[in-house]
């Protein structure tokens, strides 16, 4: 593995490299806390099957400098997104997006088809914020940011501070994924979804954000993985290794 930066709209990006490049590309986008959990189990075993994979730290994660406040919304990220794929110069390239980063893949693929030829979602991009009935959309930035500094408080940690990941989940939240299913759609890019299936009391939300999912994209593929919970990779990296293995080949 490798790192370098790589100028994107003005942003500069920590990017992230296994392979020799000669392989099939895959761009994988981290979740909202972050990828230090996830790389470790996606990476190195897409790179033994033959894949060249780049995995960027987004702005203000990890190794990559935070961006303006404004620049958070999935669209605007989009836009890097696509930028920084033409500056590794690996359009087409398969991406592989992780809750948050689903969220983001679908805005980059839906606006910018010409640089995404495969687009699989590891339990992300299929709810929106609003289908959780527990969810108050009164809560401002500051309450957010609040939480998220008390959590850290009694010990939890992320690639990012409560702040970064505070604006990026509020603007995902007003950029909702279902609004681009339709033109995600008209795009023909394959699509697999991989979606949790704990705990069983959010069963009936997930199912209702699935059933929007394959209204709009009648041809993707959606496995649930039976005991996971939403961060895939660490409770079933071999079940999701196993899938994408069989996936990327027929669609990278």
């Amino acid at each position: 593995m490798r790192a370098d930066y790589v100028n994107a709209e003005g942003a500069r990006i920590l990017v992230h490299r296994w392979g020799d490049g000669s392989g099939q590309r895959v761009l994988f986008w981290h979740g909202g806390g972050g990828g230090s959990g996830e790389l470790p189990e996606l990476a190195p075993f897409l790179a033994e099957a033959g894949y060249s994979v780049y995995a960027p730290d987004a702005p203000g994660y990890g190794g990559s400098p935070a961006l303006d406040a404004s620049r958070y919304r999935p669209s605007l990220l989009a836009e890097l997104a696509a930028a920084l794929i033409d500056g590794l110069g690996i359009a087409p390239v398969t991406w592989i997006g992780s809750s948050w980063g689903a969220n983001v893949g679908i805005h980059t693929a839906a606006l910018f088809p010409t640089r995404i030829r495969a687009l699989a979602l590891l339990d992300g991009g299929y709810m929106d914020v609003s289908d959780d009935p527990d969810y108050d959309p009164a809560l401002g930035l500051d309450a957010r940011t609040a939480e998220l500094r008390t959590r850290v408080e009694q010990g939890e940690s992320w690639d990012a501070s409560p702040e970064v990941i505070a604006l990026a989940m509020q603007a995902a939240d007003r950029e909702p994924c279902s609004a681009l299913l339709p033109a995600l759609s008209s795009t023909g890019v394959p699509v697999l979804l991989v979606r949790a299936t704990q705990p069983p009391e959010y069963e009936s939300i997930r199912a209702r954000g699935v059933e929007r999912f394959q209204a709009n994209l009648p041809k993707a593929e959606v496995i649930a993985l039976p005991g996971s919970g939403h961060h895939l990779l660490g409770e079933a990296p071999a079940e999701v290794e196993r899938i994408l293995l069989e996936w990327l080949p027929r669609n990278a």
